[in-house]
């Protein structure tokens, strides 16, 4: 196996498939590891091996060794900041080339193209979701939660009020509706749909749910976050905006690989 490079792509993102497409371009030896089905389907058609499900680190650390990694390009998801801490640990064991690459089109590029255009609601900025139940205990009315399954628990702990204030929509998976049927005493508090969600479907959401308020995070343009802000604008609605992890050494382009390939 000597000389022969083996890259591992931390998966389940538009900007995965992006990395994959280029390393396919340099005939690259390619696995993605994806956490879900539906992050798996992403690379229905594309000539890779796949990991499938959650990995912790000594889980990572074996696959690599056994399937002789050599160099990992990790495209997870801005707020996976556990999943990123994982591999990045699993690399300095093995002593292995570790690259980060996610997207750049942030909330500082959305609201620019929004201001510019003059359409922006009311956004209350919060550096995690923390701060977000905070904001949302000292403002009134009720509140959509677009934020995902896994932070409904703090919310449920912190947000004063929140059976009767909150509504959550979630991805259509059969772990989400678990867990929502645990979080809320009442079904009309949530619902599980898949996206994209468009300018209309964000609106719906939010009429039928009476909200006043957003909290959503920074996901960025491909994350949908411009569709969300015009849906809160025309309806009158706050958005408390929960801002991505900072991050640092991050690939400012996945052509900055091409001397690997030289």
């Amino acid at each position: 196996m000597a000389g022969v490079m083996r890259w591992l792509v931390i998966g389940g993102t538009s900007e995965s498939v992006d990395a994959v497409r280029y390393l396919l371009s340099k005939n690259a030896d390619i696995i993605v590891s994806a956490a879900t089905e539906m992050g798996a389907a992403l690379y229905d058609g594309f000539d890779v091996r796949l990991w499938v499900g959650y990995l912790n680190q000594e889980a990572f650390s074996r696959k690599m060794e056994l399937e002789g990694v050599t160099h990992v390009l990790d495209a997870s998801h801005p707020y996976a900041v556990e999943v990123t801490r994982t591999v990045k640990a699993a690399c300095r064991e093995l002593g292995l080339e570790y690259f980060r690459y996610t997207r750049r089109d942030g909330f500082s590029d959305v609201l620019s193209k929004q201001e510019n255009q003059g359409r922006m609601p009311q956004i209350y900025p919060a550096e995690d979701s923390l701060e977000a139940a905070r904001i949302l205990n000292r403002l009134p009315g009720k509140a959509a939660l677009l934020t995902g399954v896994k932070t409904l628990p703090l919310y449920r702990n912190w947000v004063e009020d929140f059976q009767k204030r909150c509504y959550a929509r979630v991805l259509d998976n059969e772990a989400s509706k678990i867990q929502c049927r645990e979080i809320f005493q009442e079904e009309s508090h949530w619902t599980a749909q898949m996206p994209p969600f468009d300018i209309e479907a964000n609106r719906l959401f939010l009429r039928q749910s009476g909200a006043r308020l957003m909290v959503t995070k920074d996901s960025g343009a491909a994350g949908g976050l411009p569709e969300k802000l015009e849906a809160a604008r025309l309806e009158g609605v706050s958005v408390i905006l929960i801002r991505r992890p900072k991050e640092k050494n991050i690939l400012e382009s996945l052509n900055r690989l091409d001397v690997y390939f030289a």
